[in-house]
């Protein structure tokens, strides 16, 4: 790995954690916000919803402006905004507010997604350096969900929430001062800067009628909302197992843990294997897991909850990366749409299933398990889909060259 590939990959991964801990660093607050602001579970869990919806949606924003003017100015103007955000959260007083404003840093923190992968794909080419970068993207993702969890869990211990919400905002602008003097340009803007809204759409349009790169962000989206869906919502099974802020916490980090040892089986042991068959062996691992887990009944021991979590967080660790690999892998040209487009999916679609925890009261870890099937469900159902497809078009190619070979015959 040359010394640009190491930076940018470095200044990936860092964008990746900042962005990542706008989630994670209030998880444990999530129990605490509901009871401070008198609202309902339903209503305090909407908030990582809400801020998962925007997060989508914002992508095409900086994909496009960071293809025209550069990465790093689109970079700094996601950290402004998100800082702006933050303090704005630290205020609120009512959950309307904080819908507010957790939208404002959403929008501000979807800078992070969209350049985190934009930086790997215009450094790394070659397919499997691009399989070991997204592996170590992954493994550097599970820094936020390790240490974030416990700081903010101290932080709503002694101080309160809306101090968590104070501290992120500085460490935001710490985030940002380093950005200005650390990070290098990877990408050349174009000559012509002008808002052409034919040049905004065109490549959006292109990569919407890639069905390999659709399906797989879709897919990525899944995977993401096992992990998002497992954070933001088991507090609420923590908090009714009578566990503090700061002990739920600790639950995290055998997920953590376990994320980092798939995310490093993805990038060295199983780099070798063909993607699409890694990728159906995470499926039925997936759907295994879940159905050995429901008839135990782990809720009732702190014991089978860490070894689900771990088995879980492995399982992610291999297809996180694994799904963006085979969604991005072919993409050639306008990297920062694509980058923008695949997490502009990820992302809303994870807010779109996280809908399904709103629609069940978690009261124990079998609600999370019962959800998690319905998303191996859709898993399964996309490679269904992909494996009809490419099985159609290499029937067409072998009768297409048979009727080559006729024509040349004769």
């Amino acid at each position: 790995m040359s010394d640009t590939e190491k930076k940018a990959l470095c200044m990936s991964c860092f964008l990746l954690v900042i962005g990542l801990m706008g989630v994670d660093f209030f998880n444990p607050s999530l129990p605490y916000i509901m009871a401070s602001l008198d609202v309902s579970q339903t209503s305090a869990k909407n908030l990582i919803v809400v801020y998962m919806l925007v997060l989508g949606v914002a992508q095409f924003f900086y994909g496009s402006f960071s293809d025209r003017h550069g990465r790093k100015p689109a970079i700094l103007i996601g950290f402004a905004i998100a800082i702006v955000g933050l303090a704005g959260s630290a205020f609120s007083h009512s959950i309307g507010m904080l819908y507010l404003t957790r939208g404002v840093t959403a929008f501000g923190t979807a800078g992070c997604t969209v350049i985190s992968r934009a930086l790997i794909v215009d450094v790394f080419h070659e397919q499997r350096a691009l399989k070991k970068a997204f592996s170590y993207f992954a493994m550097s993702s599970q820094f936020s969900p390790a240490i974030a969890p416990l700081l903010g869990g101290a932080i709503q211990q002694y101080w309160g929430w809306q101090t968590s919400f104070a501290a992120f905002a500085l460490i935001t602008g710490l985030g940002l001062i380093f950005i200005v003097f650390g990070m290098s340009e990877t990408h050349s803007p174009s000559g012509n800067r002008a808002l052409s809204l034919r040049k905004v759409y065109a490549p959006y349009l292109t990569l919407l009628a890639n069905f390999k790169f659709m399906s797989y962000s879709i897919a990525s989206a899944l995977i993401f909302a096992f992990t998002i869906g497992y954070y933001a919502t088991s507090p609420y099974a923590f908090h009714a197992l009578g566990y503090s802020p700061l002990i739920n916490s600790l639950f995290y980090l055998a997920y953590s843990a376990a994320i980092l040892l798939g995310a490093w089986l993805m990038g060295s042991v199983f780099s070798g294997i063909r993607l699409h068959r890694l990728y159906l062996g995470s499926i039925i691992a997936y759907g295994a897991l879940c159905l050995i887990a429901l008839p135990l009944e782990i809720s009732n021991s702190g014991l089978k909850i860490v070894v689900f979590s771990f088995f879980l967080g492995s399982i992610c660790g291999v297809a996180a990366p694994l799904a963006l690999v085979l969604s991005m892998s072919g993409v050639e040209t306008n990297r920062g749409a694509s980058s923008a487009l695949q997490g502009a999916i990820k992302m809303f679609f994870t807010g779109v299933f996280l809908v399904l925890f709103d629609a069940v009261s978690i009261v124990d870890f079998n609600s999370l398990i019962e959800v998690f099937m319905v998303f191996v469900l859709f898993l399964w159902v996309i490679f269904l889909m992909d494996f009809a497809r490419e099985k159609r078009r290499r029937k067409s190619a072998a009768q297409l060259s048979a009727h080559a070979s006729r024509r040349s015959i004769l």
